[in-house]
């Protein structure tokens, strides 16, 4: 997610672009899976917008780590790794991250409760709500936008990046190296509380609200944001291990398949599908750049990139409020229905997240006026 932007001399467009299509894969999963009306056709495209929608997650947080690792090291000269124990005051580090991270989320928050408020579905002020409010709600759940989970796991991903390279001394295999050995616990414990049919306690370890979940993901974003940092590029041996670990998660899906066994994703086998999603995506991005004619198309997914982060905060409850109503205004064949209203909705989400950044920015700048003028 668009959790805090890189510089112009460090950004690259394929970044950009990575978290643009891993954006609209999401919002077009979460419109099938509020799609009031429950046809097979919308239970189809659910289930398998799914899919998208958990590996889009997957490389938002793989994106994070890269980007974190990648804007401290790209500073120093190859022989300065050793020094951003040093030099990286991390205080002030965390700080601005939070700084990027909580005015959107603070805004979404409001702007959520007013659609609400508008559209007169009740809002329970308690406990909860604060807990939200401040984004540590997953030690419950979500009130006002489930989708404000992210907000909880990059927050926790913050305050652990200081202490992943502190304790792994800012090598990147240890990091790795860490990443996997967290994200293998978290999963045994889920299975562990799945097969005791405590349900609240597995999807805890299973996805949302919790790092743990995503711990390979980031690890493995932040291990590769050294790597490129160096190189400039992704390895030969980077393609090889991710191609050999995408291979093993087919055969494992297929053999559970042929003899009809359901597996669960998040159960393992999104650690070993992730890494070739990644560079894939990668390098067909550094490709299809270089075709002209599609660069129009490459720019509106950069744009959607650069925005990842608000436009995730604040579809879902635009969802909420439109959707029930499309579906009953608008009477009309099923198909061409659904059609309409992913039209309706992308029209009026566009025109949300447009006012929303502009509200966003405006604000930044007058709080901005206001600090600066007090010293």
């Amino acid at each position: 997610m668009n959790t805090h932007n890189q510089t112009r001399q460090t950004r690259f467009n394929w970044i950009d672009q990575t978290k643009g299509l891993a954006i609209l894969a999401i919002i077009i999963f979460h419109f099938f899976q509020n799609y009031p009306e429950r046809s097979q056709l919308i239970s189809i495209l659910d289930r398998n917008g799914a899919k998208l929608g958990y590996a889009a997650v997957d490389i938002f947080f793989l994106m994070a780590g890269f980007n974190t690792s990648y804007a401290l090291i790209s500073k120093l000269q190859k022989n300065q790794i050793e020094q951003i124990k040093t030099k990286t005051n991390w205080k002030s580090w965390l700080i601005k991250r939070l700084y990027r991270i909580y005015p959107a989320y603070i805004l979404a928050f409001m702007l959520s409760c007013l659609l609400y408020f508008l559209d007169n579905i009740k809002i329970n002020l308690n406990l909860n709500f604060f807990l939200s409010f401040i984004g540590i709600a997953g030690i419950r759940f979500q009130s006002i936008n489930p989708g404000f989970w992210f907000f909880t796991v990059i927050l926790e991903a913050y305050l652990l990046t200081p202490l992943i390279f502190l304790f792994c001394k800012n090598k990147p295999s240890r990091i790795l190296v860490l990443g996997l050995i967290g994200a293998i616990i978290t999963k045994i414990l889920a299975f562990y509380f799945l097969i005791s049919d405590d349900t609240k306690t597995y999807l805890f370890f299973l996805q949302n609200n919790f790092i743990g979940s995503y711990l390979f993901q980031f690890c493995l974003g932040l291990y590769w944001g050294f790597i490129y940092a160096e190189h400039k590029i992704f390895r030969k041996i980077d393609f090889i291990v991710a191609s050999i670990l995408f291979s093993v998660g087919i055969i494992i899906c297929a053999i559970l398949t042929i003899f009809k066994l359901k597996y669960i994703y998040m159960l393992g086998i999104d650690m070993l599908f992730t890494p070739l999603f990644f560079l894939g995506i990668q390098a067909l991005l550094s490709r299809l750049e270089k075709i002209g004619k599609i660069g129009r198309i490459l720019s509106f997914i950069s744009i959607l990139g650069i925005y990842s982060y608000q436009i995730y905060l604040i579809h879902q409850p635009l969802y909420f409020v439109l959707l029930p109503k499309l579906n009953y205004v608008i009477q009309i064949n099923n198909y061409l229905k659904i059609g309409v209203s992913l039209m309706i909705v992308s029209i009026l989400l566009s025109i949300y997240v447009f006012s929303f950044i502009k509200l966003e920015q405006f604000i930044m700048k007058m709080f901005e006026t206001v600090m600066n003028k007090q010293n």
